[in-house]
């Protein structure tokens, strides 16, 4: 008998302590705080601007080519170091790969609007090598720095280099156009009719071209 009553006590006990445990709510494991090791906003902006404007150098070597096959000409051949000049030191061929890395952190410097650092970088990028693909590319950018900062002399500067020294090259076109826009930005809108012209006409399958067509209208009164 008292045996039979231990037993029943146990499973009552039993039942009991299993009905709390049912009833007690589910602890919901805190927040995982975010690691400091996770890239910023402001970086990951920095890295697709960088892309970006990669990706448009890009389009312009194609943009070339195309105009090339479509006019009946030959395409420029594959993005290639040039061979130097003569009495010109090879070095500056066989560091191809390390000029190419050097833009692309110019670029970068751009992306986070650091303009005078930037600036130097292209300057040592087309110094390295001013005969190699990206030699138009570097004075092109160094025009850019100094037009964002307001300094259009300098600007057109480079931007005359480009389209002078590198005519046949795929950043001449973008450099007409936007030699054109620094005439407007110190008042020779004259100037800049010419320059937007003269765009048109020697690069008429770029789409610096086409936006020289549309400030053409846009000043024409």
């Amino acid at each position: 008998m008292k045996r039979a009553a231990v037993i029943l006590l146990l499973f009552v006990a039993a039942c009991s302590s299993s009905r709390k445990a049912d009833d007690e709510p589910t602890t919901v494991p805190p927040a995982q705080p975010i690691s400091s090791t996770s890239p910023s906003v402001e970086s990951q902006l920095t890295s697709l601007q960088t892309s970006m404007t990669e990706l448009l150098d890009r389009l312009d070597v194609l943009n070339e080519r195309i105009a090339k096959l479509e006019s009946g000409g030959q395409p420029p051949p594959a993005v290639q170091p040039r061979a130097p000049a003569q009495g010109q030191p090879r070095a500056a061929v066989l560091h191809s790969a390390d000029v190419a890395e050097a833009y692309r952190q110019a670029l970068m410097l751009i992306g986070q609007g650091k303009h005078t650092e930037a600036r130097g970088a292209f300057q040592r990028v087309f110094e390295a090598d001013p005969t190699g693909h990206l030699a138009d590319n570097a004075l092109f950018w160094i025009g850019e720095t100094y037009y964002e900062s307001g300094d259009y002399q300098n600007a057109m500067r480079y931007y005359e280099r480009v389209t002078k020294e590198y005519a046949d090259e795929n950043k001449a076109p973008d450099a007409m156009f936007k030699l054109g826009l620094a005439y407007i930005k110190t008042g020779d809108l004259g100037m800049a009719r010419r320059t937007f012209d003269e765009c048109i006409r020697k690069y008429p399958y770029s789409s610096s071209a086409a936006s020289a067509k549309v400030e053409l209208q846009r000043i024409k009164y």
